[in-house]
């Protein structure tokens, strides 16, 4: 009888110690719950948001700039002096001129992680995502603008084939899931198929600047890309 009596407090004290550690874990959590929100909910002071918007100021400056002149054509004085702002200002905001240009590209990158990939989940078939890929390739550079498109591919510019950027981690996931799925052939490795549909789709807006953007970027992006794909069966 003593020792059911034992085994009794002993499965009472354990029940205790679970509930114990369940309720430490539920109160760590709101407490981190909260310090997210907390910290999601706080607002920039007066000092910060006049930084952004000098910023903002520079950069936008800077970009209607590089679209009638070019990159190599402009210098951070001149850039400084349209926007308004004074030249510390400029490399408190930006290590150099080509800061710029890397924005340009992280903002590209940032829409086709954000956007363009959660868009292409709703897909079905590995074909399909990527020529809906490169139509959104096509859009994103026509909605950019001739004039400023022009200037990208008329100045030395490393960006394009700077490798691990996450537009291409984008089309990368998409190959790797079709291979999986045996929708893509697997005689070529993720990397350099990603490779080979980059080069093509650049050939195509290249072409598309040196006929004066005349023709419909996207249609004919979209029928290159289907021709391209048979190549993966």
């Amino acid at each position: 009888m003593v020792k059911i009596i034992t085994n009794i407090f002993k499965f009472i004290k354990c029940i205790c110690s679970l509930l114990n550690n369940a309720l430490i874990v539920i109160i760590n959590y709101k407490i981190t719950e909260e310090m997210v929100k907390f910290m999601s909910n706080k607002k920039l002071n007066k000092r910060q948001i006049q930084a952004q918007n000098t910023r903002d100021k520079i950069y936008n400056t800077a970009v209607e700039m590089m679209e009638k002149k070019g990159l190599n054509n402009i210098t951070v004085e001149e850039i400084c002096q349209k926007s308004g702002v004074s030249v510390g200002s400029f490399y408190n905001c930006f290590k150099s001129k080509n800061d710029i240009l890397n924005e340009v590209y992280k903002l590209a990158d940032d829409y086709f992680l954000n956007t363009v990939s959660p868009d292409l989940a709703k897909i079905n078939g590995s074909y399909d995502k990527v020529i809906q890929f490169f139509k959104y390739y096509a859009e994103y550079n026509v909605n950019r603008g001739f004039d400023f498109v022009k200037q990208l591919y008329f100045v030395p510019n490393t960006l394009f084939i700077t490798k691990g950027r996450p537009m291409q981690t984008v089309l990368k996931n998409i190959v790797e899931e079709g291979q999986r799925l045996r929708e893509i052939g697997s005689s070529m490795p993720s990397e350099e198929i990603v490779e080979y549909f980059f080069i093509a789709a650049r050939g195509v807006v290249y072409d598309w600047v040196l006929h004066g953007g005349s023709y419909n970027l996207s249609n004919f992006m979209e029928s290159y890309i289907k021709r391209m794909v048979k190549t993966l069966d």
